[in-house]
């Protein structure tokens, strides 16, 4: 009698199990990507448009959205939707001041800053670098450029053509773009006659 119980009981709890098995879940993570999307309240660009805008009437701000193409959500605030139109005004106008051509300061602190500013080709290595979000080069770079037989003692094994790359850059010639030469320094008074004697 037992063993026929137990020829009866072992496919029935083997049936009974397979029925709770639970299916084999799928790895659906996505990779972290790091968007820059935000726009910058504190840039002083977009201040001044926000300024300009929060004078605005809300029909006229919807207008000008309508204008543009965008439509303003019915259930959207007042300040909402002149967010909005700083964004729209601040998208098509080219972006915040950072897209603008800044002025190279007067004195630099450091020898990196100093480079970043007067040798394009190591600010193009460098602005990769910081796109490509690698902060060791971007550390390994800075280290060089402010102390260069320090960082090749540190980081000659590891980053020996970076270190290269970098060298290069800094000792590249700019190219020639136009086919004009700008002089500075001459007094104002010299007038063109005295330029073509000098």
């Amino acid at each position: 009698m037992k063993t026929t119980t137990a020829c009866l009981i072992l496919p029935l709890l083997a049936s009974s199990a397979s029925a709770f098995v639970a299916p084999k879940c799928q790895n659906t993570a996505r990779p972290a990507v790091s968007l820059k999307m935000a726009i910058d309240y504190n840039d002083p660009v977009v201040m001044e448009e926000f300024n300009l805008v929060q004078t605005m009437e809300y029909d006229d701000v919807v207008a000008e959205l309508a204008a543009s193409g965008v439509r303003a959500p019915a259930d959207m605030g007042d300040m909402d939707v002149k967010l909005m139109l700083v964004e729209l005004r601040t998208v098509m106008n080219g972006g915040s001041s950072s897209n603008e051509v800044k002025t190279p300061p007067a004195t630099f602190g450091s020898k990196f800053e100093e480079y970043l500013w007067t040798k394009p080709f190591f600010a193009e290595i460098y602005e990769n670098c910081k796109a490509n979000g690698d902060h060791n080069k971007m550390n390994v770079a800075a280290e060089y450029c402010n102390d260069p037989d320090n960082a090749s003692v540190a980081y000659g094994k590891s980053y020996a053509a970076f270190l290269e790359e970098i060298e290069a850059a800094l000792n590249a010639k700019p190219e020639v773009t136009s086919p004009t030469v700008q002089f500075s320094g001459f007094p104002a008074n010299m007038g063109e006659a005295g330029l073509k004697m000098t």
